[in-house]
C-alpha cells in the first residue's frame, strides 16, 4: 500500500471499496464532501438533517492531522501531490487509514472548512466524491465570529499569519501574495481577506469538477426548498417537511451547539465592522482578478454575495461564564468495578488526569504521542477548540486545563483507549456487552448539547458502587468492530450517547465505528475487567512503548496490506505476551 505519490495512494484506497475509473460516476461508496467557504457557514443544519441517513465526519483533515503533517491545512510547508517522498511510513499508513474511514455504505458526509492551501490536496485525495459547497455572506460569518468572540478564542491572528506565509511560498506567491498583506490588520479587515482567499482557493480547485451550491441564506429563508434538491442529489430520505427543532435552554458553552433554530438573517455587527468586512472581502476579490482566472474570481464573488440580505443589529455582548466548569469542585468517587452483564464495569469514565499521567509516562518511556505528523494516542487540540490535555515540551509532561481534571478524556484514539486499558489491567467492552449493560439504563443525562460539553465523570445522585454515565456524556470505544475484509484497515465500534449526539434509544444502539487512529470530541474510554484481571495484571509504560515502537518499525518492513498492519497493532496492544 505504501507509495510516494498521494494520487496513487488515494486511488488504491478507493479501489478497496469498489471505486475505480469506470465506476467514478456512480459514487457508490465515496463520501460526500461538504466544503465551506469559511467557518460558521451554518453547516451543522446540514449535518443534523442528514445524521440519520449518513455517518458524519467533522473536519478530519483540519482536526485529525498534526500541524507537522505535510497534508495538514495548518502546515506552512507548500504541499506537493506527486513525488511525495517526504511522507514516511507512519504518515502514509495513517493517511491511507483515515481516507479508508470515509468510505462505506451508507455513504458518509465529510465536512471541511478553511482548508486554504490544502484544498487541492484534499480534493485529489477523494477523487470520486460529490462536492457540496456551503456558502455564507461575509457579514453573516463575521456576526457569528463576533457573537462567540471566535477571532481571539480560536487564534485567528496566528491563522492569518500562517496563511500569509504560505501565500509567499514558491508554489503560491505569483497568484496569492498580493491578496494577504503582512500589515497586522485588525480583525474585520483580516477576516474579510481570509474569507475571500479561502473562497478563491476553493473555486480554483473545483474548476472543472462538478459541485452543488448550498446557500446558508437560502436555507434560513426556505429550509425545505434547500434540502429537497440535496436529498435528491444524494439519494437519501428526508422528512417531507423540515420542522424547526424545539428551543432549549442555552448551554454553558453553546459554541458548538446545533439545536438553535434560526429563521431570520440578522447580523450582530455595528455598521463600521460590517463595512470593513465587506470592503476587504471585495477588495481582495478585485485584486485577485489581476492574477487568477476570471472564472475563478467570478465564482468566488458569487459565493460571497448576500451581505445586503442581512439586517444589522447592534451586537449584544454574550456574558462569559467562568473558565472553570460548574462541576470543578466535585470529587471523583473511589474508583471501583461493578459486576454487570457478565463482566465488571468501572464506575467512571477515564478522566483527563489519568490520561495525562499515562501520556507523560509513555513519553518518558520513548513513545511521544505525535510522531511524523500522526497523533497516536490522543489528538491534541487548543482549549478553545475543546482540547483539555496539553503537552509542555519544556517540562516533558502532559497537563490538564484547570478545572477539567475530573472530566472524561476525549479526542482519544482507539489506540490510546487500548493502551489505557492494558496499563490499567482491564480491557475495552465489546459492543454486545455494552448493549446488554445499557438495557434498562436511565436516560442519558448529558446529550444533545444539553450542557455544551462533557461534564464531570461523577453523575449526580450516584455513589461509588454504581456506574456513572453508563450512557451519555461520551460515547466509548469498544474492543471489537465490524468485519472489514482482509485488505481494509481495521475499525472499532463506538457505543452510547455523547454530549453532542442524540440520546434516544435508537441513537444509542445505532451501529457506528471508526478507524484505530480516529478520534473526536465525543468519544472517550470506559474500562471493564474479567474475573482474572486486576491492576496487577496491567502492563507498564515501558512495555507498552516497546510494543508500539515495534509496530511502527513493522511499517518499514515487508509490504503488507492496511488490514494486516492494523491487526498486528491490535495484537500488540491486547495480547498478554508481546507478539513475535
Amino acid at each position: 500500500m505504501l507509495t510516494a505519490d498521494l494520487t496513487v495512494l488515494a486511488r488504491r484506497v478507493a479501489a478497496l471499496y469498489g471505486q475505480n475509473e469506470a465506476e467514478c460516476l456512480a459514487h457508490t461508496t465515496a463520501p460526500v464532501l461538504a466544503l465551506g467557504t469559511f467557518e460558521r457557514v451554518g453547516s451543522n443544519w446540514l449535518s443534523d438533517s442528514l445524521r440519520a441517513e449518513m455517518p458524519q465526519h467533522n473536519e478530519p483533515f483540519r482536526q485529525q492531522l498534526s500541524r507537522k503533517h505535510p497534508t495538514s491545512p495548518h502546515n506552512r510547508v507548500p504541499l506537493e501531490l506527486t513525488g511525495g517522498a517526504w511522507l514516511g511510513e507512519l504518515e502514509q499508513h495513517h493517511l491511507a487509514c483515515a481516507l479508508s474511514d470515509l468510505y462505506g455504505h451508507p455513504r458518509h458526509l465529510v465536512k471541511e472548512t478553511n482548508l486554504f492551501f490544502s484544498t487541492d490536496t484534499t480534493l485529489r485525495l477523494l477523487p470520486y466524491s460529490p462536492v457540496l459547497v456551503l456558502t455564507r455572506a461575509p457579514v453573516g460569518v463575521a456576526s457569528s465570529f463576533a457573537r462567540g468572540r471566535l477571532w481571539k478564542r480560536w487564534g485567528y491572528g496566528e491563522r492569518y499569519a500562517q496563511v500569509a506565509v504560505t501565500a509567499r511560498s514558491a508554489r503560491w506567491r505569483d497568484e496569492f501574495e498580493l491578496l494577504l498583506p503582512q500589515d497586522d490588520p485588525e480583525e474585520p479587515v483580516a477576516l474579510g481577506r481570509l474569507m475571500a482567499v479561502n473562497a478563491l482557493l476553493l473555486a480554483r480547485a473545483l474548476k472543472g469538477r462538478a459541485h452543488t451550491i448550498v446557500s446558508y441564506e437560502q436555507h434560513v429563508t426556505d429550509p425545505t426548498g434547500t434540502l429537497g434538491p440535496i436529498a435528491a442529489l444524494l439519494n437519501v430520505d428526508l422528512p417531507a417537511k423540515v420542522q424547526p427543532r424545539p428551543s432549549s435552554p442555552i448551554a454553558a458553552d453553546s459554541t458548538f451547539a446545533t439545536n438553535r433554530h434560526k429563521s431570520e438573517l440578522i447580523a450582530g455587527l455595528d455598521c463600521r465592522t460590517a463595512e470593513l468586512v465587506s470592503e476587504h472581502a471585495n477588495d481582495t476579490l478585485g485584486r485577485a482578478a489581476q492574477t487568477l482566472d476570471p472564472q475563478v474570481t467570478a465564482t468566488a464573488a458569487e459565493w460571497l454575495a448576500g451581505d445586503d440580505l442581512y439586517e444589522l443589529h447592534e451586537p449584544v455582548a454574550r456574558p462569559r461564564r467562568a473558565g472553570r466548569p460548574a462541576a470543578a469542585g466535585q470529587k471523583v468517587p473511589l474508583l471501583g468495578y461493578c459486576p454487570m452483564a457478565g463482566v465488571s464495569w468501572r464506575n467512571t469514565l477515564v478522566t483527563n488526569s489519568e490520561m495525562a499521567d499515562l501520556l507523560t509516562m509513555l513519553h518518558v518511556a520513548g513513545m511521544p504521542n505525535t510522531q511524523c505528523g500522526t497523533n497516536l494516542l490522543l489528538c491534541p487540540m487548543p482549549h478553545e477548540r475543546g482540547g483539555r490535555l496539553h503537552f509542555d515540551a519544556k517540562e516533558r509532561r502532559w497537563g490538564v486545563s484547570p478545572g477539567f481534571e475530573a472530566h472524561p478524556a476525549y479526542w482519544v484514539t482507539w489506540v490510546g483507549a487500548a493502551v489505557m486499558a492494558a496499563w490499567s489491567g482491564a480491557r475495552l467492552p465489546t459492543r454486545a456487552e455494552a448493549l446488554e449493560a445499557s438495557l434498562g439504563a436511565p436516560p442519558a443525562r448529558n446529550c444533545d448539547y444539553a450542557i455544551g460539553d462533557a461534564s464531570c465523570v461523577v453523575e449526580p445522585g450516584l455513589g461509588a458502587g454504581q456506574v456513572h454515565h453508563l450512557v451519555g456524556n461520551l460515547q466509548v470505544w469498544c474492543s471489537d468492530g465490524p468485519a472489514q475484509g482482509a485488505e481494509r484497515p481495521e475499525q472499532r465500534f463506538l457505543f452510547g450517547a455523547a454530549w453532542n449526539t442524540p440520546g434516544t434509544r435508537a441513537a444509542i444502539q445505532a451501529e457506528r465505528s471508526r478507524y484505530l487512529l480516529g478520534s473526536s470530541r465525543g468519544v472517550g474510554i470506559r474500562l471493564v475487567r474479567d474475573p482474572d484481571t486486576t491492576q496487577a495484571t496491567g502492563l507498564g509504560a515501558w512495555e507498552l512503548a516497546h510494543r508500539l515502537n515495534g509496530w511502527i518499525d513493522d511499517l518499514a518492513g515487508p509490504a503488507r496490506s492496511l488490514g494486516e498492519l492494523d491487526r498486528r497493532l491490535v495484537t500488540a496492544l491486547t495480547a498478554a505476551e508481546p507478539s513475535s
